[in-house]
């Protein structure tokens, strides 16, 4: 009977988001019974997709009392969950999906206590049986919605797809943000908790942007940060060779911007698996080498996460189908022969 209950949870984080997919399977519903009691998973799963107040949850699962369900959905928002918004002296709640969103708030608070590291242990099993069943799942796999787009101000929409944010546009998004807030990078940090540590920093640099901000805030997931401190971190980034990924919901969910390493984001590792890591996310940059102005040293190369750059006897040669234009090999370059251009092809969302 739970398993049903679990098998109907998958479908409703899926119809929020596919960035990281639920599929049904043993694996999965081990990760679940962790964050869901069953009556929340039950309760989840009859969420309107726009959000519900308790009371307008009561109308959709008849029999079931309004005070009742307020009190599981603020556990709920207390588990990383649920998001509460509250608009018109109305407080409403809505599920968040796997990524950007639950995945996130289970571990960008940096906890080391014996649940966080269990989670990360069940989070690599339904990760390998992810990357082992999807395939074959995805196409049969009932999804009930999908998620939209929203314009910021670097001329193109963005959509739920993982997009790659040169360091101007992270910049620009920054100073637009009515609220910042920060918290330890999710991957590396789940390396740390299953002892495969990174090198690169973590502390602050997963982010959460504009209202989500003080939700997380406010139920202890990450803490505020001014624009002068969110710049500061994106420096520390750039110069760490991290790339720039946002992940956007049109702030149904939360809108979150993460400096990734491709030794341990599960988003990256499996870019760069592609034959074409560029048609794997939204590319819409990617960058060219002045063969004049190339010394030919090969800092460079060893930049990339993505292997998109390769040496012609004293010239650094870029791959079109494999970068994903991030510009951090530009930051080694020592005769400034790099430079990013935008790349016609990329998807635009019409």
């Amino acid at each position: 009977m739970t398993e049903v209950v679990y098998k109907k949870l998958a479908e409703a984080l899926n119809a929020r988001s596919m960035t990281y997919p639920s599929v049904p399977c043993d694996e999965f519903y081990a990760f679940a019974r962790e964050i869901f009691t069953p009556e929340q998973a039950e309760i989840a799963s009859n969420m309107p997709l726009n959000g519900a107040t308790s009371e307008e949850l009561a109308v959709v699962m008849k029999g079931a009392h309004a005070g009742h369900l307020e009190k599981q959905l603020e556990d709920m928002a207390r588990g990383g969950t649920v998001r509460v918004k509250e608009e018109n002296g109305k407080r409403s709640y809505e599920l968040l999906p796997l990524v950007p969103g639950i995945i996130e708030l289970q571990f960008m608070h940096g906890g080391v206590d014996e649940r966080t590291k269990r989670l990360a242990r069940l989070m690599k099993s339904y990760g390998k049986a992810l990357k082992n069943t999807m395939m074959t799942t995805l196409a049969q796999m009932p999804v009930a919605g999908t998620s939209r787009a929203r314009t910021i101000g670097v001329e193109r929409d963005i959509s739920g797809q993982p997009t790659i944010l040169a360091y101007d546009e992270v910049m620009k998004l920054i100073d637009t943000a009515e609220y910042i807030a920060a918290g330890v990078c999710v991957c590396r940090h789940q390396g740390d908790l299953l002892d495969r540590p990174c090198d690169k920093p973590k502390n602050d640099k997963c982010m959460i942007l504009g209202p989500s901000a003080r939700f997380a805030d406010d139920h202890g997931f990450v803490h505020l940060i001014s624009r002068d401190e969110a710049k500061q971190s994106i420096d520390e980034a750039e110069a760490a060779g991290l790339v720039h990924v946002y992940a956007n919901s049109q702030d149904r969910f939360i809108d979150l911007l993460c400096a990734c390493c491709g030794c341990h984001c599960f988003m990256l590792r499996g870019v760069s698996r592609s034959p074409s890591p560029s048609r794997a996310v939204l590319a819409r940059w990617v960058i060219t080498v002045d063969d004049e102005a190339c010394s030919g040293c090969g800092a460079c190369l060893d930049r990339c996460w993505m292997q998109a750059l390769h040496m012609e006897g004293d010239l650094a040669v870029r791959d079109v189908e494999r970068c994903i234009g991030c510009g951090i090999c530009m930051y080694v370059c020592p005769s400034d022969a790099m430079r990013l251009v935008r790349r016609e092809t990329a998807p635009v969302k019409s």
